[in-house]
């Protein structure tokens, strides 16, 4: 518990007030013996046990009374929540937001989204407890700390609003404790805002052992995390994949894949309507839907011959959260899908080459290109789609090259050189090779079938990643990578790395017989090579897909909106809010992460891991709970102080009668 008004409690000696009123009471009269009522004293000294208890009770409560009005004057706070508002009030305060589209989800009855409740508890909390505390926001999508002068502008600023993208909830700590360090903080409370999202925590990462023990190493830090893990029943998100224009002699079609995701996983058809746009004209598109996932692969609408490129979208009537029910798409005829490999070894090289210069659906076009190590200034930056890059981790100019080809969107993806050297490349570096024993399980024995290259088919099937086998492989030492394979004991196999727009893979072995069976097991070296191959060419070419994020390489400044939901949006925000734009001549469309769509949470236990050794308060709410985090308890100390008065003047009663009765036995006598 805390106060508003804690000086008032100084006064808090003015509880002996009633008892010394006694004691000078007591003294105030002189004592004389007179015979003629001391029958009567001693009538009453049979009963005095009883009344100086009476006397007892009527102090305290006179006493309580006293208590009770000066704690309703002090403004207590008080909470649910053991501790929430106990202790000194912090130096500052620090609000870690998740600002991701899962966030978005309303209450079904209020229609408060998730970080709209946070938002309003906090600014109340912060109000009434902590209003000389220095107050900084750190929100997921620009990372960057932000002193607020008020708790109130919480609920205003352009830096709290919804968005479309994905959170790094470690990666806002990691700036958190950079921020704490390098200000001297001292006594400091953190509030993580956030709906636990897996994918957002990344509980598996490698950086929550560097935050926890950086935190232990301060004193006076508590964490508080205002979690809301509850997922909507019956919230449907949609979203597109494999947009392409197809076209024959004598009409025109465009292709795509529809996935549809549930949060209840009831077995009962539920009829869905999708609105579909396609260059402003509009149709609708009746699914039954079973189970949790309906997924139609190959929509084809036809369209004008003439029309070589355009928008789209396909919009969910509304349910509990708004930000999942539009997806974007652009298409045009299909870019060159140009893949360089740079390679001194033939055989790699070669698999690779066959690998990517296959394309995977009819009417795409696909080149790969392979270039010695010795004439990498022939590398053709500006027509690449993906880079394979087999020799040595550069340093340098062509290093600031590689990274600057993957902020842009594309891809590059990294096998192991024969003789790696000691330079790193998005934190990841080459370490030696491992020569697997005869005995020894070199079989992939966990992969990330939910996202990544050796996800699961668009028809849910999985991909015989399990049988492939490394005969040998290279160590990895990589900071901030996501793992989507794995030998026993956590060795890595093949991670990813995103960076701007674009991704950097790392595959720790190579695919030609002696070192695997990449090139045996066909089917999984050719679709992590496409899958690949696709993420960078949707890049290239006069229609591009962007994830939302904040990114100052788009040049979103000079983007013409092409509807009239995209037309609304702040050009402060364009890059973080879905919509689809047009650019010179190019089509850009922008869409929430559909990793955002996966519902799987961080388990309490996993948590309890995750900030093992912090001091640490988890409070679970719900989106639009009126529950409040702390509130004022006065008028608890005020009825306390009228029935201690009550009191008091029931114990007077029989006090009052005695001494009535003494006086009428005076006055007759």
């Amino acid at each position: 518990m805390s106060f508003l008004q804690p000086f008032i409690l100084m006064a808090m000696p003015l509880i002996a007030l009633p008892v010394l009123i006694h004691l000078i009471n007591q003294n105030r009269h002189k004592t004389i013996q007179w015979a003629a009522t001391m029958f009567l004293m001693q009538a009453k000294r049979m009963s005095r046990g009883m009344a100086r208890l009476r006397y007892l009770l009527i102090l305290l409560m006179r006493m309580l009374a006293i208590a009770g009005l000066l704690f309703a004057l002090s403004r207590p706070m008080s909470s649910g929540w053991l501790g929430l508002t106990a202790g000194s009030q912090p130096e500052t305060t620090i609000i870690v937001l998740d600002r991701s589209a899962s966030m978005s989800q309303q209450g079904s009855s209020t229609g408060i989204s998730k970080r709209e409740t946070a938002l309003q508890k906090l600014s109340s909390l912060i109000t009434n407890t902590a209003q000389n505390s220095q107050l900084v926001l750190f929100d997921s999508v620009s990372q960057e700390p932000l002193v607020i002068n008020s708790a109130s502008d919480l609920l205003d600023l352009p830096e709290t609003e919804g968005t479309a993208t994905t959170a790094d909830i470690p990666g806002l700590l990691e700036k958190v404790v950079e921020y704490m360090s390098s200000n001297q903080t001292g006594r400091t409370d953190i509030w993580v805002c956030s709906d636990l999202r897996q994918t957002d925590w990344n509980p598996s990462g490698g950086r929550w052992e560097a935050i926890r023990e950086q935190v232990a190493n301060r004193e006076g830090v508590r964490f508080y995390l205002l979690t809301y893990p509850k997922v909507a029943d019956e919230n449907v998100a949609v979203s597109i994949s494999g947009v392409h224009r197809r076209e024959n002699a004598n009409a025109a079609e465009l292709v795509f894949d529809i996935k549809l995701n549930r949060t209840t996983k009831s077995e009962t058809p539920v009829q869905i309507p999708l609105n579909i746009v396609i260059n402003g004209a509009r149709s609708t598109l009746n699914v039954e839907m079973t189970g949790s996932e309906l997924i139609r692969n190959g929509h084809t609408i036809a369209i004008d011959q003439k029309s070589k490129q355009g928008w789209g979208k396909v919009e969910l009537p509304k349910d509990s959260n708004l930000a999942d029910n539009t997806f974007y798409f652009v298409y045009a005829e299909p870019a060159l899908r140009k893949t360089v490999i740079i390679s001194d070894d033939k055989e790699t090289a070669e698999l690779i080459r066959l690998a990517t210069s296959i394309p995977a659906e009819r009417g795409l076009r696909s080149e790969s290109e392979i270039i010695p190590s010795t004439n990498i200034a022939a590398i053709p930056w500006d027509e690449a789609a993906m880079i394979v890059w087999q020799i040595p981790i550069p340093s340098g100019a062509t290093a600031k090259q590689l990274e600057a080809f993957v902020a842009t969107g594309r891809t590059i993806f990294f096998l192991p050189p024969e003789a790696p050297n000691t330079n790193q490349i998005f934190n990841t570096a080459w370490k030696e090779w491992i020569q697997t024993a005869a005995n020894e399980s070199n079989r992939i024995s966990r992969w990330r079938t939910d996202a990544g290259l050796l996800s699961n088919t668009l028809s849910g099937s999985p991909l015989p990643v399990g049988e492939i086998v490394a005969n040998r492989y290279c160590e990895l030492e990589t900071d901030g990578a996501t793992s989507l394979a794995q030998f026993p004991k956590n060795v890595p196999l093949l991670t990813r790395i995103i960076s701007g727009q674009g991704a950097a893979y790392f595959c720790a072995t190579l695919p030609k017989t002696s070192d695997s069976n990449f090139a045996s097991n066909g089917i999984v070296l050719y679709i992590m090579m496409q899958r690949a191959l696709a993420r960078g060419a949707a890049s290239l070419g006069a229609a591009r897909q962007f994830e939302c994020r904040l990114d100052s390489e788009l040049k979103a400044t000079n983007w013409k909106p092409l509807d009239e939901p995209s037309n609304e949006i702040l050009v402060s925000s364009r890059t973080i809010q879905p919509g689809i734009y047009q650019a010179e001549e190019t089509l850009v469309a922008l869409n929430r992460p559909v990793s955002e769509d996966r519902i799987a949470t961080v388990e309490t236990t996993e948590l309890e891991r995750l900030l093992s050794g912090l001091d640490y308060t988890i409070i679970d709410d719900a989106a639009g709970s009126s529950m409040q985090l702390a509130s004022e308890v006065w008028r608890i100390f005020l009825i306390i102080m009228i029935c201690a008065l009550l009191l008091e003047a029931v114990l007077c009663i029989p006090e009052k009668q005695a001494e009535t009765k003494m006086t009428a036995t005076l006055e007759s006598s």
